[in-house]
């Protein structure tokens, strides 16, 4: 299990009565692609989707970057908004920056879309913990794919923004499953 769970013990203030408990802050994702405006975006959107018809907003907060600085500032690709809306899932306003270093300390959990992403983000590791904060989303595929990462659509055509859409959201959703376990 990715998410540590604490163990809910409860404290005595001096008066006798119980200490109340200081709300536990969200476990945060990262997606990381390539320039940020294909697959991390969308993974974002798709995460967050699934995390607010779960009603856990509250216990979960997710952003994307890339590994690259080409479109830093840029909103995803109008392909990627299509496919996304095509869907049934609406684009918040998501803007593409570039993966940093503090990103290993904002972040309790690391997502690239592909092993060059990966790559490039373990080369910026500094510590053990640092690198295992660091999972590659085909761990969320679903059973019967054999994919090993998730395919970049940006050259290609509507159906291949599509595809990953779908990858996507059903991989978003058992992510958020296995963290909220």
């Amino acid at each position: 299990m990715l998410r540590s769970v604490m163990s809910g013990h409860t404290r005595t203030e001096a008066s006798g009565q119980p200490e109340t408990e200081p709300q536990k802050p969200p476990f945060r994702v990262l997606f990381v692609c390539l320039g940020n405006i294909c697959r991390s975006p969308a993974a974002e959107i798709l995460f967050q989707h699934a995390v607010q018809k779960a009603g856990l907003e509250h216990s979960f907060r997710a952003d994307s970057c890339g590994t690259a600085s080409y479109h830093i500032g840029s909103r995803p690709d109008s392909r990627m908004l299509a496919a996304l809306k095509r869907a049934g899932y609406a684009y918040g306003g998501h803007r593409a920056r570039q993966f940093c270093r503090a990103d290993f300390a904002n972040f309790d959990l690391i997502i690239p879309q592909d092993k060059s992403n990966q790559q490039d983000i373990l080369s910026l590791a500094r510590t053990p913990e640092e690198a295992a904060r660091v999972q590659p989303m085909c761990r969320w595929f679903p059973p019967t794919s054999d994919l090993q990462e998730v395919p970049d659509p940006y050259y290609g055509g509507e159906s291949g923004f599509d595809f990953v859409v779908e990858l996507l959201a059903v991989s978003t959703r058992r992510l958020l499953r296995e963290l909220a376990e």
